[in-house]
């Protein structure tokens, strides 16, 4: 037996029949038109959903490319900026022995060398300012031994202006008795008692003269020996560093995009440095000759 419909269904069915036809059709073509325009707005909201997020992914795209940019303008003017102190810091160096550390900052040479290798690990690749930073520090050592070395080579160039100084100033002085003997002998003078007395003067000058002379010499053949060794030294350090130049030049150009033939440019390196090296030994032995 059927089950009874609620009293409420049985009047919205009655309400639903009394509903001219005219009226329901347009009720129903409403609806339709109700649910057409809101499929075409949730496609409108869709389209313009996608076009948003290809936007922002765009957006994105162009930031991350200008970022790029910016890193790869920053890295080549400083990355060139490094190269260019390396051989710097490399001929400051190799004249250390010549400087006069009484009249010049010895370090100061070096100072655009560390600010710039500062510079290039805060824009770098990890790999890279790994690399540098492995390479600042020995420089950094290289410079205290350096240093070490250059003592006695400053002291004994301190020797060498000392007895140089005096030299001068015992050879001014027999130069002016002697000028004075002269004078003396062309008066046809005859007073013995002066012309010993200028006489003992020049002797006593002269004499002066060559021990500063002598003092000088011993000091500069001092210096030299002390000068080949620090050369010596110089040349060691140098050599091992250049191993370690490599592998930062093969990154900084990896860095910068320059990575076709990357293999090829590293493999000519060290054939370079191999020769370099050789050279360096071949010195060295003429160095160690000479000390």
């Amino acid at each position: 037996m059927a089950e009874a419909q609620p009293a409420y269904m049985e009047e919205l069915i009655r309400l639903i029949l009394s509903i001219p036809a005219s009226i329901g059709g347009a009720l129903i073509g409403a609806c339709i038109t109700l649910i057409g325009a809101c499929i075409a707005l949730g496609g409108v909201l869709l389209t313009n959903r996608n076009g948003t997020k290809r936007l922002r992914i765009q957006l994105a795209h162009d930031s991350a490319e200008k970022s790029k940019e910016r890193i790869a303008g920053l890295r080549k003017d400083i990355y060139l900026k490094m190269v260019e102190e390396l051989t710097n810091a490399n001929a400051h160096l190799a004249n250390l022995p010549q400087k006069d550390a009484t009249k010049e900052d010895l370090a100061e040479a070096l100072r655009p060398f560390f600010a710039t290798s500062a510079k290039l690990q805060l824009v770098a690749e990890p790999k890279t300012a790994l690399l540098v930073n492995d390479l600042t520090a020995s420089y950094g050592e290289m410079v205290f031994k350096s240093l070490e070395k250059l003592i006695p080579l400053h002291r004994i160039r301190n020797d060498i202006a000392l007895s140089d100084d005096l030299y001068n100033q015992a050879r001014n002085e027999a130069t002016r008795v002697l000028a004075e003997i002269v004078k003396f002998n062309e008066a046809a003078r005859i007073d013995d008692q002066v012309f010993n007395a200028l006489q003992r003067s020049f002797t006593h000058f002269n004499t002066l003269a060559d021990k500063h002379a002598e003092d000088r010499k011993i000091a500069w053949e001092n210096f030299n020996r002390l000068n080949a060794e620090y050369g010596r030294q110089m040349l060691i350090e140098i050599r091992q560093i250049g191993d370690k130049q490599i592998p930062v030049q093969v990154e900084i150009r990896r860095d910068l995009g320059l990575v076709s033939d990357l293999e090829v440019f590293k493999a000519q390196m060290e054939m370079q440095w191999q020769k370099t090296s050789t050279q360096f030994d071949r010195l060295i032995q003429g160095l160690e000759g000479k000390i």
